[in-house]
């Protein structure tokens, strides 16, 4: 692979998707080309790619890594830190220890926690620092905002926004299983919405973008009260510090320190739980906004799950309601309350803690309830704070679960 004639530096916590369109931009090529003189194109087809891999994101295999590596004028290492599968050793749900995903494309195509076919997105962040060459194409799309649990933006101060203020569609999304949208087009700014605009009619030709300048956006609705904020600045602070590559090793989850890749992990159970179970955990909301904002939430995944009773086969009730909310402000409502479940610091005082939703979810959605204490799913605390007190039950439902428990 011949390297090109310019490239750029990485920005801090850029993604792979986001470089490429910097790339791009700098040149004044498509995303297309990059892809192919980059080798990330599909060896086996010829021409300018169509599609780029939604598991480019994630993990690069050693051919990859090194053509691209070369081409950019980057090391295997600067390449490696745009992708999302190192942050799995802090990160539980990127982490094949806590999932059945045991390859790399299937912990990218079939994993909620974490954003594959859209991001969240900071305006201030992607407007640039001031720099020339942030100001001529945009600041980094970074790699945190894939991971649903970076909610805000602490240096500016803001929720992250995942939907373009004009045409309404989650940012960076495709319409296909596309790591990137419109990769032919060398019209866009990076910071631009890449998304089609609306056809009035089926039969009209694709679309041309929305073209909307993201380093502009507004909020879209407004932002929280200013007690509200202070809440959900100490939990993102919280969760960025235990993410971060030189974070603690350890945390507190359900009474006893874990690593914190286990503690993500019974993050994302406990959030489930909240959700199927609610109002029990309502009492918990640090906020009246908070509270509300999850009641809005809850009744909409109730209303996404009514549906799903009348179906064939498997039912994918708990579905609904194990996803991590799209809005930010319903993310860190939930996450507001699901920190404060499992920073408790006895495992008594964890399992009294969590004793209602336990009982509450046994009682409604048997199938997750034993899903959720699997050894694959959450630490051994956490399992033991949630152990069920029906251990009579327990055979018998396990066996009728079997393999058609929830899909995650």
């Amino acid at each position: 692979m011949r390297p090109l004639p310019r490239s750029l530096d990485p920005l801090p916590d850029e993604a792979l998707t986001g470089f490429v369109l910097r790339l791009a931009h700098r040149l004044g090529t498509t995303p297309a080309e990059i892809a192919l003189r980059t080798g990330l194109a599909p060896g086996d087809r010829p021409g300018l790619p169509t599609r780029l891999p939604l598991s480019f994101q994630h993990h690069l295999d050693d051919a990859h890594l090194t053509a691209f590596a070369r081409a950019t004028h980057l090391t295997p290492a600067e390449v490696t830190d745009m992708l999302l599968a190192p942050l799995g050793q802090r990160y539980g749900p990127l982490n094949p220890a806590f999932t059945p995903r045991n390859t790399p494309a299937r912990m990218i195509y079939d994993n909620p926690w974490v954003l594959t076919r859209s991001t969240r997105y900071c305006p201030p962040c992607l407007a640039g620092n001031g720099a020339p060459i942030q100001d001529r194409h945009g600041g980094p799309w970074q790699r945190l905002w894939r991971l649903p649990v970076i909610f805000l933006c602490i240096q500016h101060r803001r929720l992250l926004s995942h939907r373009c203020f004009g045409c309404g569609m989650p940012a960076q999304s495709a319409c296909t299983a596309n790591a990137l949208a419109r990769l032919s087009d060398d019209a866009l700014n990076p910071r631009q919405c890449r998304s089609p605009q609306a056809r009035s009619a089926p039969t009209e030709q694709p679309a041309a973008a929305c073209g909307a300048d993201l380093a502009q956006q507004g909020p879209l609705h407004e932002e929280p009260d200013s007690v509200t904020m202070k809440v959900l600045m100490h939990v993102q602070r919280h969760l960025a510090n235990l993410i971060a590559a030189g974070g603690p090793d350890t945390t507190m989850s359900a009474g006893a320190l874990v690593p914190v890749a286990h503690y993500f992990a019974d993050l994302r159970a406990a959030v489930a739980m909240i959700f199927r179970t609610w109002p029990e955990a309502r009492p918990y909301s640090s906020t009246p906004a908070l509270a509300a904002t999850l009641d809005a939430e809850h009744a909409s995944r109730t209303a996404q799950a009514q549906p799903l009773l009348k179906t064939a086969g498997k039912k994918k009730t708990s579905k609904p309601y194990t996803a991590p909310p799209q809005d930010s402000l319903a993310m860190g409502a939930v996450l507001d309350i699901a920190s404060q479940l499992l920073a408790t610091a006895k495992p008594d005082e964890a399992r009294q803690l969590l004793a209602p939703l336990v009982q509450r979810l046994r009682d409604d959605d048997r199938a997750l309830s034993i899903y959720l204490r699997r050894p694959a799913w959450i630490s051994t605390p956490m399992r033991t704070a949630v152990r069920d007190d029906c251990p009579a039950r327990e055979k018998t439902c396990t066996r009728r679960v079997g393999d058609s428990g929830p899909q995650h």
